[in-house]
């Protein structure tokens, strides 16, 4: 792919030298760095892959996802043990990527929902039933452990429902 000042190219996979976690555009292509796959794309759509400045730092504009997010690959793409919570960022209007294992310091870190009779939270989890709490340590997702729940097929948790 070209560099962000298209005088170059970087690798797609090789290291993020000089690419941020928060990337650029090429075009419809949004090239950003995530903590375990290195350099990383995702195909915005025509037109969808916005310039935030003079820089030419930029990401893909939001379309659907809302500040809640979404669980993915690096590259946008579905899973089933997604690395990935993308969010909107609402007041520029693009995506963020957070790369789930480097947010938590756990190498199980993905990304899931938290569903309760309330609504439903996606967030990164440190791994099945266990998230980020005091001191970026991890515990239980639930007061009373042993009531967690988590459907591996729809990708959510519960506690006690």
């Amino acid at each position: 792919m070209p560099n962000q000042a298209h005088d170059g190219c970087v690798r797609v996979g090789g290291a993020c030298e000089g690419v941020s976690q928060y990337g650029y555009c090429s075009g419809d292509t949004w090239v950003r760095c995530d903590a375990q796959e290195g350099i990383v794309t995702m195909e915005c759509g025509p037109g969808r892959c916005k310039r935030l400045d003079s820089a030419g730092n930029g990401a893909c504009t939001c379309g659907s996802i809302d500040s809640n997010g979404v669980c993915a690959t690096a590259s946008g793409a579905s899973a089933a043990t997604p690395r990935v919570h993308f969010t909107c960022a609402t007041s520029a209007g693009v995506l963020i990527a957070n790369n789930c294992t480097a947010a938590t310091g756990s190498s199980a870190g993905f990304c899931s929902t938290f569903v309760t009779s309330f609504g439903n939270q996606t967030t990164c989890f440190c791994g099945t039933c266990s998230v980020p709490g005091r001191n970026n340590q991890c515990g239980s997702l639930c007061s009373n452990p042993a009531q967690c729940q988590y459907s591996a097929s729809g990708n959510f948790h519960t506690c006690g429902f």
